[in-house]
This record gives structure tokens, C-alpha cells and sequence, in this order.
């Protein structure tokens, strides 16, 4: 049976569920004095032991690079509110006599002074500096002068710091904490040592404007000594990574599940019974230390591209299926009729399964009433036929149903939970079958083939008359009317794009072109001040690129001139207000699934 267990298949959360998990307290946990954020107030130090280390090789000692600045077309749409409330600012200025603040911090290693990235302001509280795996470094501090006569008093990580300075000795994924004090009131900066094999994170543009909270970014990339270099990270506005941990196995969509205080990312695993790969989905506790790894529940080839954990508390997959379907009407790519009545396939399946491993929705893009809900000659531009739909990501509307990105097919459905009904459809040609579902020609969009080889449809907004605000990353290839030319053809700019759904068209609102093509991911977040943040993927490796370079003199970046950036946030106006690129000691891009930017996050600081 389909849906009955496989062999050495592990359930999801056999043994603890997500509200068990909420009320498991790991042995590490900080008390609330002691995972205040550098720069609140308390009345004395804490400190507390590191959790867990992982293990890291590092390869090559680099800095930060330069300023470098990036111009994009405009264009924007307003985003939904996120659910979580931030937590109120850190004071951000000075207050003489009041707040105690550092007139500097100075690190040094065995090789000489440290340069601390973003350079020392009274007012910025969190500093990165590059790190051996060990590594003795020297710390000193100067405290600005108050309006009183009480003197101020300098710690390190809780232990009194002289005027000269001291030493200290810490792993690259440790912390230092530079509290100065004056009476009551009391002032911390944080110095977050960063591995050498860390990708380059530079700050091309920073404007005021941006939504609160931090970055949640998974940057990966080839290392030259051989073997994949993969971290989880959340990063600040200033690009400081508050957090990072080296995975052994490349880690795609590091994402936060407010509503269930967890953290997840999926990574591939050894499991020779599944035709593609195999899967797990790694959740993490608010401490960011793992609690449980989950699959689909009797399902091979569990998918990385992604997962969520709805308002039940069940969890959403996407699987591969392997399949045999009837492909006999489809034409190839030559325009002839080459594939058979049983076609090797795989379908897309999603599945949502409770906590206790209960399958409670499966949708399948093979099987429908009248046969299957996608019409096949839309799905022959990228994986056909191995995978035809081409599942890549999904979200939750403000009703409850999915709203389903089908690269392959180059359109979106919003499929009904838990009926599974299709409600609505847009892009592709309409099913041969009407099924009660709405089809949305594309109205206005400058580009009349719509969005092709997207990602991340999301709900933007909804109407009292029920119109339906949908924005998603639209990445211009393999679109429809392209099936007899490369794989790779571009039809149009990638892009972030934004329509009304109203009666049966997709009306178009605006859009943001992206200055580079971007083949592969990309991924677009509503916050909750309005703005969007963009996560710009990447190009297809360079063997699918050649013969196909006239893309680049279209679209892109073929003298360097134009340096693409990795995640860029922009307001309603279509400013750009924070722009940030991560790059390999190479000086190549690191690859980004995705990003995430989360308000109300507390990273307690890993002393040593």
C-alpha cells in the first residue's frame, strides 16, 4: 500500500509531538537573565556554558569585502502581517550618564589586530571577526566617558576586564560579551567569532527601512580542497552572523515555525529504496538544537524543497512517487509523439500527517475525479518526463488551503484542504475536463506569458469581495511556448511579481526585475511593514549555460559590472533599503535556497 510504512521508515515525531517538544526545556537553556540581548540592562553578569559544538574543518583565512552597490529595477507589492509580534528595539544611541556605552573594542590574534566587521560604533552592539577552529585572542575596551562620577566597570564574559586588556581563549563558534557598567545599569556588546571557510557576507546597500528581526539564511558552496562547505546562519542588517553552525550534508530552507517555537531545514540521506533521494527534515528547538528528524509517512523520496508546519500543528510534505502514466498525447520536444500509454514518471504528492504519524491529506498530481488536475502539455519545459509537475514549493493562505507552485507546469493552483479540490488555477491552458476550478488568463503583465519556472506563491493580501492578492518569484524560464527550444531559455527578466485575482483574470500589479538571470530558487517573503524580501537564487551551472550566453547580453551580468547579490529587501515604493551578498573564498556567489527574515528572535550568546 501506498501510504503504509516502508522498511526502516521512520514516522514523523513518533515519539514526541510539537507540544511536547514546547514543553521539553534542554539542559543548555539559558535563564531569562541570561539570554537578554547585548545591549539591555541587568543587574549583574551571567554566564552560561556553550551548547554542543559541531565540528568544523576550516580552509582559508579571508575578510569582508567592500562596499559594493547594485541597482535593480522598481516595482513592489504590500505584504501580509506576520503573526509574531516583535519584541520592543534594543536602544540604539547613546544616553550619556545614563546608558553606559564602549568608546572601542579592540581584538587581536597571534597574526595582529582583528579587523571587527561592521567597524566599532558606540551604538552597534554586535561585531563578527574571523576565527581559527582555536584560536587565543587578546580583548580590550575603552568605556566612554559619563556625566557622573561613578566609574564605569568592564567584564568579559563575566570576569572583570583590566585596562590593559586580556586574553582569552575560544572556538570559531563562540562568543565574546563586553559588558561596561555604571551603578544599576549595565551595557553589552557582543563579538561573534566567525569560522574561515564562512562565506564572505558584504552589505551592499543600507537604507533606513527595513522590517524588524533577523535573517535566516542557509549558504552553501563547493569547496576548492574538495567536499561541500554547508552552514545554517541568522544574520543582523549589518551582516554579523548571531548564529551559524556547520551541517555535514548541504542544509536547504532554514526556516522558523513561530506559532510551534521550532526551526527546521531539510538535508538529503543515504536510503538506496528511493528512485531519487531520500530526505529528512531536521527540526530544531529555540535554542537551535535539534530535537527530531521526520519524513513523509510511507512515502520514498520525501522532497527538500519544502515544508511547513500548519496551525494544527501537522506537518506538510512534498514526495516524489514513482509512477506510469499515460504520456502517449504529449509531444516531444521534436514535435513528434515518442512516449508510451505507461510512460517511468514520478508524481508530485503532497501530504500532511499529525504529530502521531496519521496521514490526514494526500494530494497527487497524477490522480484526479476525471483524471489528472494538471494538464500534461504544460508540464514539458524543464523535468518532463521524469517529473512532469515539478512540486516546488507551497504555502498556507489566509483560508487554510495551499496555494502550489508547479515549476514544471508553469502555474500555480490553490488546492482546497482537506478535500483536495482544485479552486482555483493560474497560468497554463485549462483543464480539457472543466472541474469547477477558476482559470486566470494573465491581464496587463508586460510580459503576456505570465510567470514561468517560478517559486514561493504567497498570499499577499485579501479583499472583502474575495479577490485574492498572490506574489511569487518568477523566474522566466522554461515557459510555455518554449517546449521545442533549449531547456535553459530565458523568455524574460527573473523577477518578483504581484496580480489581483479577480473573477477569471490574474490582473498584473507590479513587478521587480532581477539585473541577472536567476535559473534556479529564488524566493520571496511578505513582512509585516510592507516590505518584501528577496532571495535572488542562482544561475544553472556553467555546462548548461554554453551556446546559450545571448541570455546574458539580454538580461545579465557578462562584463561583472553588475555583481549579483544573494538577498535584497525593497519597500512598497520598489527602494531597495538592504542588500546583502555572501560569497566563496573563490569569490564566487554562495549558493541560497532561501531566506527568512523573523522578528522576535533571541540567539543566546555561546561564551566560552
Amino acid at each position: 500500500m501506498e501510504n503504509s510504512p516502508l522498511p526502516g521508515t521512520p514516522t514523523p515525531l513518533r515519539t514526541r509531538t510539537p507540544r511536547a517538544l514546547r514543553r521539553e526545556r534542554s539542559p543548555l537553556a539559558a535563564s531569562p537573565a541570561e539570554r537578554r540581548e547585548p545591549g539591555e540592562a541587568r543587574e549583574a553578569p551571567r554566564r552560561r556554558r556553550p551548547p554542543r559544538a559541531a565540528s568544523r574543518r576550516p580552509s582559508l583565512r579571508w575578510g569582508f569585502l567592500p562596499l559594493l552597490t547594485v541597482t535593480l529595477a522598481p516595482g513592489c507589492g504590500p505584504g501580509a502581517p506576520d503573526p509574531t509580534p516583535p519584541l520592543p528595539p534594543l536602544p540604539q544611541e547613546s544616553k550619556e550618564g545614563v546608558e553606559p556605552v564602549l568608546d572601542s573594542i579592540e581584538v587581536a590574534g597571534p597574526d595582529g589586530p582583528k579587523p571587527l566587521v561592521p567597524a566599532f560604533a558606540s551604538e552597534i552592539r554586535h561585531y563578527a571577526v574571523r576565527c581559527a577552529e582555536r584560536e587565543t585572542l587578546s580583548v580590550a575596551a575603552v568605556a566612554a566617558a559619563g556625566n557622573d562620577t561613578e566609574p564605569a566597570t568592564l567584564t568579559l564574559n563575566g570576569d572583570p576586564l583590566p585596562d590593559g586588556g586580556t586574553e582569552v581563549s575560544l572556538r570559531d563558534d563562540q562568543d565574546l560579551a563586553v559588558e561596561v557598567r555604571r551603578g544599576d545599569l549595565a551595557t553589552t556588546y557582543a563579538v561573534h567569532c566567525v569560522p574561515l571557510d564562512f562565506p564572505e557576507v558584504t552589505v551592499t546597500t543600507r537604507r533606513p527601512g527595513p522590517a524588524e528581526g533577523l535573517l535566516l539564511v542557509d549558504p552553501s558552496y563547493d569547496s576548492a580542497a574538495g567536499g561541500r562547505v554547508s552552514y545554517l546562519a541568522v544574520l543582523d542588517d549589518h551582516g554579523v552572523p548571531r548564529f551559524h553552525r556547520r551541517v555535514p550534508v548541504r542544509a536547504f530552507n532554514f526556516r522558523r515555525h513561530a506559532a510551534h517555537r521550532l526551526y527546521s531545514y531539510a538535508n538529503a540521506i543515504e536510503d538506496e529504496s528511493c528512485s531519487i533521494r531520500e530526505v529528512e527534515v531536521v527540526l530544531l528547538d529555540e535554542l537551535l538544537e535539534v530535537v527530531d528528524r521526520v519524513r513523509a509517512a510511507g512515502l520514498c523520496n520525501t522532497d527538500l524543497h519544502d515544508f511547513l508546519i500548519t496551525p494544527e500543528g501537522n506537518f506538510l510534505f512534498i514526495a516524489y512517487i514513482p509512477a506510469e502514466r499515460d504520456f502517449s498525447a504529449v509531444p516531444d520536444g521534436k514535435g513528434e509523439y515518442s512516449y508510451s500509454t505507461a510512460e517511468p514518471t514520478h508524481d508530485s504528492v503532497i501530504q500532511e500527517v499529525s504529530p502521531e504519524g496519521e496521514v490526514v491529506f494526500r494530494w497527487n498530481s497524477g490522480e484526479g475525479r476525471e483524471g489528472p488536475p494538471i494538464e500534461l502539455a504544460d508540464c514539458r519545459m524543464l523535468s518532463f518526463p521524469e517529473q512532469y509537475a515539478r512540486l516546488n514549493s507551497f504555502s498556507l493562505t489566509t483560508e487554510g488551503n495551499l496555494l502550489a507552485s508547479f515549476r514544471g507546469c508553469a502555474q500555480v493552483l490553490e488546492i482546497e484542504r482537506p478535500s483536495g479540490r482544485v479552486l482555483r488555477q493560474v497560468g497554463g491552458r485549462a483543464p480539457a475536463i472543466p472541474d469547477g476550478r477558476v482559470h486566470h488568463r494573465f491581464v496587463g503583465d508586460p510580459y503576456p506569458v505570465g510567470f514561468c519556472g517560478q517559486h514561493t506563491p504567497i498570499e499577499t493580501g485579501r479583499s472583502a469581495n474575495g479577490d485574492l492578492r498572490l506574489a511569487l518569484f518568477d523566474n522566466g524560464v522554461g515557459c510555455p511556448g518554449d517546449e521545442h527550444r533549449r531547456r535553459w531559455h530565458r523568455n524574460h527578466p527573473s523577477r518578483v511579481v504581484e496580480y489581483r485575482l479577480s473573477g477569471d483574470e490574474a490582473i498584473f500589479l507590479r513587478h521587480r526585475e532581477i539585473p541577472f538571470p536567476v535559473d534556479i530558487a529564488g524566493s520571496v517573503q511578505a513582512l509585516e511593514n510592507g516590505n518584501w524580501l528577496i532571495s535572488q537564487g542562482w544561475t544553472a551551472p556553467t555546462p548548461l549555460l554554453e551556446g546559450i550566453r545571448d541570455r546574458f547580453e539580454r538580461f545579465g551580468n557578462t562584463d561583472g559590472s553588475r555583481r549579483p547579490t544573494s538577498v535584497v529587501e525593497m519597500d512598497p515604493t520598489g527602494r531597495e533599503v538592504l542588500a546583502i551578498t555572501m560569497e566563496t573564498p573563490a569569490g564566487e556567489r554562495a549558493l541560497i535556497y532561501r531566506a527568512y527574515r523573523e522578528p522576535g528572535l533571541t540567539i543566546p550568546l555561546n561564551l566560552p
